[in-house]
């Protein structure tokens, strides 16, 4: 076994040592470390990718050696500032990606500054102010290079909720200002004090029922002014549909007509580009249909003068810089927004965790969720300063700068530079632009936010316990406070937390014991050695919401770590090429352990890694099937022993080829076995889902559905390890084995129940 296996296996070691305080630092691109923790323990294993630990930037011992010091700020001011590293890369492409992508948020952007400003019950302006220095903030200190952040639909009607309890004395600006103050505060400790860990204790199918029920709350709130009819500010959402729908009578008609042309045109345009794209018009999505409603808008209503038919317009927009100015934060006012930044921090870190992973992953490079809340807090803090209000990342938004080919932070920089000039020379330009525009414009975004594919996931994997967290979460949000919406939905995945965490032992990374066909947990079996070339996991328990991303996040750490063993040791052996997860210890799985792995099945088939699953469980298996992983994975890697499937994948890997390609015969060479006893054996006989044997149907224990001949019988190793040597007359190993092929086609047990290739059913 070569060195660059043994430093697997002494990585895998150490970082198994405490299992209970588990956390894994890198730093940038440079080799990851393990760091042991013993301080505090934790509900769950905890888990920090790429730069988590927010270390002392120069320590006192360094300051007395200058060029200690100067080495010090070298080594880690990437970590604090990534465009360091970055910029000394960026290429004309990266330009021109992140230039094109930039002017297409930036059109997207300024109309929706616009219209969540005025959902969150502020002067148009300040939504133009939060899409402006925040943006320069995080394209220096943010992690992932594809977010946009801004003003968005969720915060903007959280803040209004918040707002509306509030005299109308008040100055409503001010308070935004000191509340996104706050939250950046709140923010910046929680990345200081490696909070990062808490986006992944919101259940997936929690957030899923909040977020729900805040895109149905925006669009009711929207039908005021779609209507041209003032409501009390103070009412829930039902009770706002009641009184629209009691009142149309008074509605204005050219406000209802123009609604109507704006939403219609909107959601039009999306089938438009929808099928434009499927007939191959690959910059259908560019189309900025916002925009185009914005300016046809504004030449209707001045050309028109609809303004003079009590079309609600909005007016005069005082522009110009946002001068410096230090949030007046009143005591009296700390005691009802501390509470509300708190879960501001807590739902726009947990949306903006959720699609930088997902980008993370697509674009093949690591965030650090700890650094990501210390960007949102230093971005919220210095743009309180300069008039904005909270603000975290904007999904729809970000989707649209991925696929305007936005390759670093510098285009969000460059956005920022089109929302200045905007602030200081074209707010006259809106003047004559329609609040039922904007409503419209918001009321299709709320749409937008339904995750309606969500539901149908949940309901045709039979996930009856998500689908109760979803439905809880999103009537409490809709019937009670927006606020109290997030206590009950943090307040039940913390609950569910507890109930399931009861051990942190996630996994086991198994080894071959040397001569033997056992397969041990290296970090406990000094003797048992790492696979060249597959990664042998096995799950120690139940996968659910709370576990899986740390799951996934393991696995990526320890194939690095080999990758770089490898590359280090100068061995040049084979790199990961297969992934084994024995889930024999997996009862069930939730929804999101299950969607998680499809993803992560899929994004190893993408980079020609085969994922194989050992000792399946029916209802695991069960799941696979109503979920569509089954078909993903396919059933050709689906083993009943760690020793079969890495006898498949160690052929596979020699061959160069999928196994789906293996000749029997070569194969059957390669591990001595007797092929015409293994053909006469079983050519005639086929197993199916139920183990029940069919004769008369052609069976090849090679492509077999099941990949082996062992069904319905109990398979393991002898207590000396291995098969039974003794049995060298098998007729089914010519040399070598221990499973004794009998008359009626089943292999007898010479089994060891403590070894951990043990099958039972």
């Amino acid at each position: 076994m070569g060195d660059h296996l043994k430093n697997t296996r002494e990585w895998i070691q150490n970082s198994s040592t405490s299992r209970n305080d588990l956390s894994i630092e890198m730093e940038g691109d440079s080799d990851s470390t393990t760091k042991k923790s013993s301080s505090s323990r934790y509900l769950s294993p905890r888990l920090h990718s790429e730069e988590e630990e927010i270390e002392e930037f120069i320590t006192k011992e360094e300051l007395k050696n200058p060029k200690e010091a100067i080495k010090a700020v070298r080594t880690r001011l990437p970590l604090y500032l990534p465009i360091v590293n970055w910029i000394r890369s960026y290429t004309k492409q990266d330009l021109i990606g992140d230039l094109l992508s930039s002017v297409t948020v930036a059109i997207m952007l300024v109309p929706q500054g616009l219209a969540y400003a005025i959902l969150a019950g502020l002067s148009p302006i300040y939504g133009l102010y939060s899409g402006w220095l925040p943006l320069v903030i995080y394209s220096f200190m943010g992690s992932c290079k594809q977010l946009a952040i801004g003003p968005e639909a969720l915060l903007s009607v959280l803040l209004g909720s918040i707002l509306a309890d509030f005299p109308e004395t008040e100055n409503l600006a001010e308070i935004s200002h000191s509340l996104a103050f706050l939250v950046g505060i709140i923010s910046f400790l929680f990345g200081v004090f490696q909070f990062g860990f808490m986006g992944g204790l919101l259940s997936r199918w929690v957030l899923s029922g909040f977020i729900n029920a805040v895109a149905l709350i925006i669009a009711i709130s929207q039908l005021d002014a779609l209507i041209g009819v003032k409501f009390d500010t103070h009412m829930g959402p039902y009770e706002k549909f009641y009184e629209a729908c009691k009142r149309i009578k008074e509605a204005n008609t050219y406000t209802i007509v123009f609604s109507v042309c704006c939403i219609v045109f909107l959601f039009t345009m999306r089938f438009v580009k929808q099928g434009l794209a499927k007939k191959g018009f690959k910059n259908a999505k560019y189309i900025p249909e916002i925009m185009i409603l914005v300016i046809i808008s504004i030449l209707v209503t001045y050309f028109f003068r609809l303004d003079n038919h009590n079309l609600a317009i909005l007016g005069n927009i005082k522009g110009g810089f946002p001068l410096p100015h230090f949030p007046n934060l009143k005591f009296s006012q700390l005691q009802a927004l501390l509470p509300n930044a708190f879960l501001m921090v807590v739902v726009g870190f947990v949306e903006a965790t959720a699609v930088s992973k997902g980008l993370a992953t697509k674009h093949n490079y690591q965030i650090s969720s700890n650094r990501e809340l210390v960007a949102f807090g230093t971005a919220n803090i210095l743009g309180s300063m300069f008039q904005t209000y909270p603000v975290f990342a904007s999904i729809p938004r970000t989707a649209i700068q991925d696929s305007a080919g936005s390759r670093t932070c510098l285009s969000g920089f460059l956005t920022s530079c089109i929302l200045l000039f905007t602030c200081l020379f074209l707010t006259s330009l809106f003047t004559y632009l329609p609040k039922c525009a904007m409503a419209a414009i918001i009321f299709v975004a709320a749409f937008g936010l339904l995750e309606i594919h969500e539901v149908q996931f949940l309901w045709k994997t039979r996930s009856w316990g998500d689908l109760t967290q979803f439905t809880v979460a999103l009537l409490a949000t809709f019937i009670l406070e927006v606020e109290l919406g997030i206590l009950i939905s943090v307040g039940m995945c913390i609950f569910l937390v507890l109930k399931h965490s009861s051990s942190p032992h996630v996994y086991s990374v198994l080894g071959r014991v040397p001569g033997t066909n056992r397969f041990k947990d290296v970090a406990k079996f000094p003797e048992a050695e790492p696979i060249e070339g597959i990664l042998l996991v096995r799950v120690d328990e139940i996968l659910y919401f709370a576990n899986i991303s740390q799951f996934k996040q393991l696995l990526s750490e320890i194939e690095k770590m080999m990758d770089r063993s490898a590359v280090t040791t100068g061995s040049g052996s084979t790199p990961l090429q297969s992934i084994i997860i024995n889930v024999v210890n997996i009862p069930v799985m939730d929804a999101s352990a299950l969607m998680t792995i499809q993803e992560m099945v899929e994004a190893y088939h993408r980079r020609n890694v085969k994922v194989a699953f050992v000792q399946m469980s029916d209802k695991i298996k069960d799941s696979f099937k109503k979920s569509g992983l089954y078909d993903i994975i396919t059933p050709q890697y689906i083993f009943e022993s760690n020793y079969e499937a890495v006898t498949f994948l160690e052929y596979s890997i020699s061959q160069g080829q999928s196994h789906s390609n293996l000749d029997p015969d070569q194969m059957g060479k390669q591990q001595n076995l007797d092929i015409p006893a293994v053909r006469g054996a079983f050519d005639q006989h086929s197993y199916d889902d139920d183990d029940s044997l069919h004769h008369n149907q052609h069976f090849n224990p090679l492509t077999n559905n099941n990949n082996n001949f062992r069904n319905n019988q109990h398979l393991s190793n002898t207590n000396t390890g291995g098969y039974n040597n003794n049995n060298s007359s098998s007729p089914l190993y010519s040399s070598g084995g221990g499973a004794i092929l009998t008359d009626n086609l089943k292999l007898e047990d010479t089994s060891d129940p403590e070894s951990d290739d043990f099958i039972t059913k």
